[in-house]
């Protein structure tokens, strides 16, 4: 996807991709979303937010006596919203999707659906939303207290595992994305649990590889690779003085790496639901924007999710 939103500067919290969504649905109108299974509670509340600042139009596509219900328990009127009657969750799916692909909306979210089969339904062959060559991938952004950045994540919920081309790939679509939100040289970590080169650790030697093709500027101009890092070596300056660590990236770095989607899922659950960060999840890679939350979150980061999807919109023509 060619984001059409411009910026010429970097983006350092959530509230500002928050004023950007607000500039932008000022100038265009509310931008629409196709929710799959449109009945999710806390989805939900984070719609409404959208909605009633006049950011988006929610289009709930799902069982609609579940929606209805789901919409009642939070006291909101289910003929003030727009509902697609679809019972199996892969229809849904799917049905979501083509409300996107043929201009209906702009945005594509996963509401009560799970995650595989969410993206099962969308990756059927009969869509066509993945070329051959498409390497989709999750990335979260956060804002956290104490870091004077956001920080990127990924892969916590699409990639399940990958080896070195994989994660080749998976850098190449987190510092495209970290540059259009204004990170144009960005420090990437590739997290361990130990920053040694452990031949016991096969992911050590990996990252280890990675690094060294970094250092040898393989990378495009600007994007520093280092790893194996541990995940206080990559963002605690002090930390770093402590061990003596030499390295371009450690302590200051705005993208977080991670071989495993067990990895992934268990640090962003743990930023989110121990530590309170501000986050925003997509998927990047499609043709247009995919919002993927976690029922652990709450409205307010939804709709901070619901906000960079927007921004990555841009313009309607």
């Amino acid at each position: 996807m060619k984001w059409k939103y411009k910026i010429d500067h970097q983006v350092k919290a959530m509230d500002e991709i928050y004023s950007i969504a607000v500039e932008l649905s000022n100038k265009n109108g509310p931008y629409r979303i196709a929710i799959a299974g449109g009945s999710d509670i806390v989805c939900l509340e984070g719609l409404n937010l959208g909605r009633e600042r006049g950011l988006i139009e929610p289009i709930l596509v799902g069982h609609q006596g579940n929606i209805i219900e789901s919409l009642e328990k939070l006291g909101l009127n289910y003929h003030d919203w727009m509902i697609y009657s679809e019972k199996e969750a892969h229809n849904s799916a799917q049905k979501a999707a083509r409300l996107v692909t043929s201009g209906m909306a702009d945005i594509l979210m996963r509401g009560k659906l799970l995650a595989r089969d969410f993206f099962r339904a969308l990756l059927d062959p009969k869509l066509e939303l993945r070329d051959h060559d498409d390497f989709w991938t999750n990335i979260v952004v956060f804002e956290i207290e104490g870091i004077d950045r956001l920080i990127f994540l990924t892969d916590p919920a699409v990639v399940t595992h990958t080896d070195i081309p994989g994660r080749l790939r998976i850098i190449q679509n987190v510092t495209e994305f970290a540059a259009f939100l204004g990170v144009t040289a960005p420090k990437v970590s590739l997290l361990a649990a130990v920053e040694s080169v452990t031949p016991g650790m096969p992911v050590s030697l990996e990252e280890a590889a990675i690094a060294k093709m970094s250092e040898r500027g393989q990378f495009p101009k600007g994007v520093l690779v280092d790893g194996p890092l541990s995940l206080d070596l990559s963002v605690d300056p002090e930390s770093v003085k402590k061990k003596g660590l030499d390295s371009p990236v450690a302590g200051y770095a705005d993208i977080l790496v991670v071989n495993n989607i067990n990895i992934g899922n268990v640090l962003f659950k743990s930023l989110v639901t121990l530590c309170g960060a501000k986050s925003a999840s997509t998927i990047v890679g499609p043709e247009f924007p995919i919002i993927l939350t976690s029922r652990s979150e709450s409205p307010e980061n939804i709709l901070y999710s619901i906000a960079l999807a927007i921004m990555m919109v841009g313009r309607k023509d």
